[in-house]
């Protein structure tokens, strides 16, 4: 498929096939844990590459596939909350994650059948795709734009990518033909006139994964490689990005939870009213999830109007209750502004989280 076609020079992968939703999420935590604590998973997962094909073989790559081609197609409330799992422990681990899922919503959506054949049976395989975003003299910039060449075009310019972009298999390009319509490249990742600027994609210091810094230089780009009516405002890619958003926002929120429950000084009110925040996000997510799930199949432009509210209500919920956490060691809200009855039952219910929390796990019934 010209330059769709994935780079030849990438071995063949056997991935594991995950058969159930329980599964997905399960797998999520231990890829989570070896993303989190390389160091400590033994010589085989001691650089970011090896623990990249740790994650290809896992077969999370391909829970979102759909069943008519062959995945079993997790509902997205399971999707979101594998990155939810992945993002309590590691950050770089829930942005490959998202970054994946949400380009194969693209391909769904907007792919043609060749492509949805060619990058379906490759994530089921351990294929990952890759995202981009544009930018200019610095500054973010909705796409990078096409320039006609006969009956193709050509690409230049730059963009920040998911974390070890140069390790996936396809990367997922935001662009402008003539006259400003929006489409999606699905461009391999090793073609000519892709340069990576980093030199490794291990995480800096302080644990943080950086973005990878793309540049395109002439690429020649046809029509294979094109996403046609991608950008549209409130579709359901854009609804489940905002959505993935969301659970890796919930996700540092549960692991700011779990500190705050170690905390034998910290306070039952405040914990209660956290943890209280933090269940709201997730049912909002939660519900986001549903919605989604409704306009993936369903035909009529309200299915995706509410999907897109749903997911951005969500979102707005996760970062609040993220935001309230990462402020929780400062200054205690108290009990001077709740009512007395919803102050006890704050205080039970952080007391009760405090205990489980705490209960060693052959007590657990």
């Amino acid at each position: 498929m010209g330059t769709f076609s994935s780079a030849l020079d990438r071995p063949a992968r056997t991935a594991a096939v995950i058969g159930t939703e329980d599964e997905a999420i399960t797998v999520a935590g231990t890829v989570a844990e070896v993303f989190s604590f390389p160091a400590e998973a033994g010589a085989a997962a001691g650089t970011a590459e090896a623990r990249l094909d740790l994650l290809s073989r896992s077969g999370l790559f391909g829970i979102s596939v759909p069943t008519e081609h062959g995945g079993i197609d997790v509902s997205n409330t399971v999707l979101a909350e594998v990155c939810t799992v992945a993002a309590s422990r590691s950050a770089a681990l829930a942005d490959v994650l998202a970054a994946h899922f949400g380009a194969l919503e693209e391909v769904r959506s907007h792919g043609s059948e060749s492509q949805q054949g060619t990058v379906f049976s490759a994530a089921l395989a351990g294929g990952r795709l890759a995202r981009a975003s544009a930018r200019r003299n610095g500054e973010s910039v909705d796409a990078l734009p096409l320039v006609a060449s006969g009956l193709a075009w050509r690409l230049g310019g730059e963009a920040l990518c998911t974390p070890c972009a140069r390790h996936a298999d396809w990367l997922l390009v935001p662009a402008h033909l003539d006259g400003g319509r929006s489409a999606g490249l699905l461009l391999a990742t090793r073609i000519d006139g892709l340069h990576y600027i980093a030199n490794s994609c291990e995480p800096a210091k302080g644990g943080v994964q950086p973005a990878e810094h793309v540049l395109f230089k002439d690429v020649a780009i046809d029509g294979d490689t094109l996403l046609h009516s991608a950008g549209e405002a409130h579709g359901v890619p854009r609804s489940l990005d905002l959505l993935l958003e969301a659970a890796r926002r919930i996700g540092a929120a549960r692991e700011a939870m779990r500190h705050l429950l170690d905390d034998d000084a910290g306070d039952p009110i405040e914990t209660g009213r956290l943890a209280a925040r933090l269940a709201a996000a997730e049912a909002m997510a939660g519900e986001a999830g549903r919605a989604i799930d409704a306009a993936q199949i369903g035909l009529a432009g309200q299915h995706r109007t509410n999907a897109f509210l749903a997911a951005a209500a969500a979102l707005a919920a996760a970062e609040d209750a993220a935001a309230a956490l990462r402020r929780a060691g400062a200054a205690p809200a108290g009990e001077a502004s709740l009512s007395p009855h919803l102050a006890a039952i704050l205080r039970e219910s952080g007391r009760l989280r405090r205990d489980e929390h705490r209960r060693p796990p052959e007590e657990e019934g």
